[in-house]
């Protein structure tokens, strides 16, 4: 379980930088080591990833946070 959320966590750092620079504060959905879409609201991003990601693994985090903040993590149950 913690080798994806190291993945995506891994991902969303990298990503971090560029996201920040072409788009607005938001919440990042993260799958597949990529960005999938930002989203205004948490709510969007979850029902999103539970619609199109089912039980893969995916991480919701807002560009805002700071690093020592927790992540949201969705690891198939």
């Amino acid at each position: 379980m913690g080798d994806a959320l190291d993945e995506q966590i891994e991902a969303y750092q990298a990503l971090l930088p560029e996201i920040r620079s072409k788009h607005q504060s938001g919440w990042a959905l993260v799958a597949k080591r990529g960005l999938v879409k930002l989203f205004s609201e948490f709510s969007e991003a979850a029902q999103y990833a539970q619609d199109n990601f089912g039980n893969e693994p995916v991480l919701i985090r807002h560009t805002d946070e700071k690093p020592e903040t927790a992540p949201f993590v969705r690891i198939g149950v």
